[in-house]
């Protein structure tokens, strides 16, 4: 009795003297290191949040967030996850690290009426609601935000992808994404673009890209169950969306080059590699001519750890960085973004980003975290484009330069209508924009909240 009562002693004591540390830290961290994301931010005490309850679910992350010695501790829950999640040589499952990446907020004033991402951990499978009007609002910008703004200084994190996906599987030093195909959420990604292609009318032209995930391509016979077919999914999409929009078969263009390096190992997006085929493909479905990958500047930015890595902080991944090549275009261009600010010139691959190891993702179209982007390039053929995307439309995005007067770029996590002064169709319209390009990745699709914002830019 005596033992069990020290031990309890000493238990309470550390618990009290962390809590105490933690609680006259005035040093709190903004950022993790190891999980390369930002952290929660203290929330503002409003009357609203008070009374709906958002303050001391914020609070409650924000404590999680910057407890004393965080990063130590989740260090070691990973490599204990790992010991216990062994499924044979070179092969694991891993659960990750944070559900999803958020970009910084220190400079984003607080709007109590927009409720923050709940931060949950959603398994492969488990079904979600649309949240019409919002889409993802990872701190981004969003009509119903209140003016979000994005800070001066880039957010120094992915954007990321569905939260959904709470497990990899990690194969022989690459992290590959579980695939659970959600009928709905497809059904419901043909539903919005089909809204799209009634009101854009016939003198628009719509494509879909959708980039499958790196797991579609591994070859892993034994484990084939895991996952579910992506081609399955996208031949289903192809039966429920309207004539009049055209599928871009970005699945078979990557899987004639599977064997090459076109998906990073320690990051879940296709590589400058991957894109460039999306690209050719997509040209092709257009009938016409792409450039060569010889016509474009190769850029090596050396050793990259990507969002996979941060998530799984996996130590085979870690032994394995990718090599991160930028093919830069040459085709003369200026590159704009739009916030609360106004226009301002920035660069569309951007080499602030380039000497950090898990940042260099960002150096396509400088990180992508502005209302609206536009491409002015030197040529003058009358043609624009709007390429509608996720993460994955970032490094698509530098090849459309050579074919195009201008190309406009929403993510629709950051579009803002009242920065903007107008919704999707009204960009459209007023900048005599006379394609749309939908480049969704399979994870984004099949994840509804991300797709609701795509709706919003509309409604």
């Amino acid at each position: 009795m005596k033992k069990l009562r020290w031990d309890s002693i000493v238990f309470l004591l550390l618990i009290s003297l962390l809590g105490l540390a933690n609680l006259f830290n005035l040093n709190k961290p903004t950022v993790s290191k190891l999980e390369n994301r930002a952290l929660k931010q203290k929330p503002v005490l409003t009357l609203d949040r008070l009374l709906s309850g958002d303050y001391f679910k914020s609070y409650e992350e924000y404590y999680s967030d910057t407890f004393i010695l965080r990063d130590n501790f989740v260090k070691t829950s990973k490599d204990f996850q790992k010991a216990m999640a062994f499924m044979g040589p070179g092969i694991t499952i891993v659960q990750s690290a944070d559900d999803i990446q958020r970009p910084q907020e220190n400079d984003v004033p607080e709007n109590p009426e927009s409720k923050e991402n709940d931060g949950n951990i959603i398994l492969p499978g488990e079904p979600t609601s649309p949240t019409p009007g919002t889409g993802e609002n990872l701190g981004g910008k969003d009509d119903t935000s209140g003016g979000d703004e994005k800070d001066k200084e880039p957010p120094k994190t992915d954007f990321g992808d569905d939260p959904n996906v709470g497990y990899y599987l990690v194969v022989d030093g690459k992290a590959v994404q579980i695939f659970k195909f959600n009928k709905e959420s497809f059904e419901y990604y043909a539903q919005i673009l089909n809204k799209y292609r009634e009101k854009l009318g016939s003198s628009v032209k719509i494509y879909s890209m959708i980039p499958p995930t790196a797991g579609e391509f591994l070859r892993l016979k034994k484990y084939a169950g895991i996952t579910d077919s992506q081609n399955d999914a996208l031949a289903f999409l192809e039966s429920k969306l309207d004539d009049g929009i055209t599928t871009v078969n970005v699945y078979d263009a990557l899987n004639r080059h599977k064997d090459e390096y076109i998906y990073y190992r320690t990051d879940h997006h296709w590589t400058s590699l991957g894109a460039y085929y999306g690209y050719v493909e997509y040209m092709k479905t257009k009938g016409e001519e792409a450039l060569s990958l010889s016509q474009f500047e190769e850029l090596d930015l050396g050793d990259y750890l990507g969002s996979t890595y941060s998530k799984t902080l996996d130590k085979s991944l870690e032994k394995n960085p990718d090599k991160f090549i930028v093919y830069k275009p040459t085709t003369p261009h200026e590159f704009f973004e739009y916030d609360n600010k106004g226009e301002h010139k920035s660069e569309l691959i951007d080499m602030q980003y380039a000497d950090s190891i898990t940042d260099k993702y960002l150096t396509f179209i400088s990180s992508g975290g502005s209302t609206y982007s536009r491409i002015k390039t030197g040529l003058n053929n009358g043609k624009k484009l709007l390429i509608i995307k996720d993460s994955f439309g970032n490094a698509l995005a530098p090849f459309m330069t050579s074919h195009y007067e201008e190309v406009f770029i929403v993510d629709p996590r950051f579009y803002n209508k009242k920065i903007a002064g107008k919704d999707i169709i009204g960009l459209i319209e007023d900048n005599g924009i006379d394609e749309v390009i939908f480049c969704i990745y399979m994870e984004d699709v099949n994840w509804q909240k991300f797709m609701s914002g795509v709706e919003s830019l509309i409604d």
